[in-house]
Order: structure tokens, then sequence, then C-alpha cells
């Protein structure tokens, strides 16, 4: 599998963040909703129950990995009898030092923390992410990468010393990646951008898209970059994304055209032509229609929102 995923991480801007390692007695819960991050939560001893908003659940054991991409509401307990506290306030009173379900009852070990990222964002990844992924241990003993990742992790949170906040943090950004790659692999999808990432002529081609940024490769150079040809690229691509080569090529410069916007006070003019658009006139009409908004307009509207502290 090509490295197709790394320059879309690199544009959504997604960082990961743990929140503690800590033991649960026996009678504990809770309830993580409405936190607008990506929460994850793995088991390193013990047993733990997740229910969904439609009251789904997931037995998880040592070892179990369970990532909420998209931050939707769950609860997680040592049962489903247990009474629940809100997930912010459990956090709170852990990073502050103050016990919290503690007791002589069964103990359950857990680490939990988030992945920020703009979920909010138009990028056909961020679309096909599922509400809830699970990984078992086994599933995470037999990938290498995620293993050593998630054992360091483990080890820097259970026995914290100079650097280990920071270290952390990198890991568990490294580790997002980590987990979705595992995701494709075990889910083996067979439409979308995910199985567009497995096809290795069609991850060609979307590399080379990216990788060409600002400048738009014709129909010709990424049928001979990806070894088929246009007709084969054109509805291959199109049956697994919904679109074309093209039309994705546009989407990914005012994906970037968009960052740019909301992390630059460059003008409108000059994002124009950093994308790749050879007349704001042009670049205006094409972000109208991507965004349904002029670029000014979405410019004010997210930096409102950022100064809100939202996503």
């Amino acid at each position: 599998m090509l490295d197709t995923i790394s320059p879309v991480f690199d544009l959504i801007g997604v960082k990961g963040a743990v929140y503690f390692q800590t033991d649960f007695c026996a009678p504990w819960g809770m309830d993580v909703s409405g936190t607008g991050f990506a929460q994850f939560h793995m088991v390193v001893s013990g047993e733990a129950v997740l229910r969904h908003g439609d009251g789904t659940q997931i037995l998880l054991s040592s070892g179990d990995l369970v990532v909420y991409p998209t931050g939707a509401a769950h609860t997680i307990s040592d049962t489903t009898e247990s009474p629940m506290r809100a997930g912010e306030d459990v956090v709170g009173e852990v990073l502050q030092g103050h016990p919290v379900f503690a007791g002589d009852g069964r103990r359950t070990r857990l680490i939990c923390g988030h992945f920020s990222y703009d979920l909010s964002h138009r990028h056909p990844l961020v679309a096909e992410l599922p509400e809830c992924l699970t990984l078992r241990s086994s599933d995470i003993l037999s990938n290498g990468t995620l293993l050593s990742l998630l054992q360091l992790i483990v080890q820097e949170t259970n026995q914290p010393t100079i650097g280990s906040q920071t270290i952390v943090q990198r890991l568990s950004d490294a580790v997002f990646i980590a987990i979705l790659r595992t995701h494709i692999e075990l889910k083996k999808p067979t439409h979308g951008f995910f199985a567009a990432l497995r096809d290795p002529r069609l991850a060609q081609c979307i590399a080379a898209i990216h990788e060409a940024f600002p400048e738009t490769l014709s129909l010709d150079v990424l049928a001979r970059a990806s070894g088929l040809s246009r007709s084969a690229l054109a509805l291959n691509f199109k049956r697994h994304l919904g679109i074309g080569p093209g039309e994705y090529a546009t989407c990914w410069k005012l994906l970037n055209a968009a960052q740019m916007l909301v992390q630059s006070d460059k003008s409108i003019d000059v994002v124009s032509f950093s994308c790749g658009y050879h007349s704001p006139s042009s670049f205006a009409r094409a972000f109208r229609n991507y965004y349904g908004m002029a670029a000014s307009e979405f410019r004010e509207i997210r930096n409102a929102s950022c100064a809100n502290g939202s996503q």
C-alpha cells in the first residue's frame, strides 16, 4: 500500500493526546458524549463494556482497543448497570491526581485519550471513517508496528519520567495512522477511498495527484503513472470513489485552499495562485461550487469557529 494516507492526515491535522492510564475498581462507568474528538480506550488489563447510543454493546478484554473516529457518544463501564459519571469530569480528577473509582472491587486498567482533527473536512477519507472501530488483542498482536507503538505508550504512561508526556503525544499521533491502516487491512473494503488505497494502480494515481500539487496532471500522465489505460483508470477510479481523477485533483486543490485560508493570512488571490489556479475568478467559481460559499465567507466562518474553540 503506497503512503497515500499521510498527506491526507497532514492536511486535516491529526493530533493525538493520551489522558491517562489508571485502574478503575468496580463499580465504575464513564459517559463520553459531545466531546468533538475521536475518543479511544485501550484495556490494559481486566474487562470493560462499551454501549453505543443505539444500545449496542461490545465487551472488551485485556489488550483490546476501541476508537470512535467521529466522536460518537458512548459509555464505558464495568457493567451496563453501573452508575455513570461524565467522562470530562473523570479525566479532570484523574489529571489532578484525585482517586476516581477507587475501592476493592474488580479492577480494570485503562488507557484513555483522543485524536483531534477537522471532523468537518470534506476529504473522502474523513467521510468514510466508521462510527466505531474495534481492534481485538489478536489483531494488535499480529501487527508489529501498532503493537510496538502501543507497548511504548503503556510503558511511558505507566512510569512517566522526563519527557514522557511529549513522547506519548508523538506516539499517539502515529498510533492513529497505524490503527486506520490496520482497519483497512482487516476489513478489506471493496469500494470507496479506503478500497482505492488497497489497489496499487489507483493508489499510485492518488499519490501522483498529491505529489504534483499544485500542478494538475493530465489523464494521460495519471494513466501512465498507474499503469492503466485512460479509459480503465477513469472507470476504476469512478467505480471506487464516485468521482473521476480530475475531480479528485480539483477536490485536493480546494481542500488545500481551505486549509490555507484558515491557517494563514494570505490573501485570497495568493491562495488561488498557490493552489494552481491561473486566475482568482476561476478559483472563486470552483470554491463556491465546492463549498457553497465564497472563500472570504468560508474564512470568516472558520476563523470564528476556531476562536470559539470548536473544530
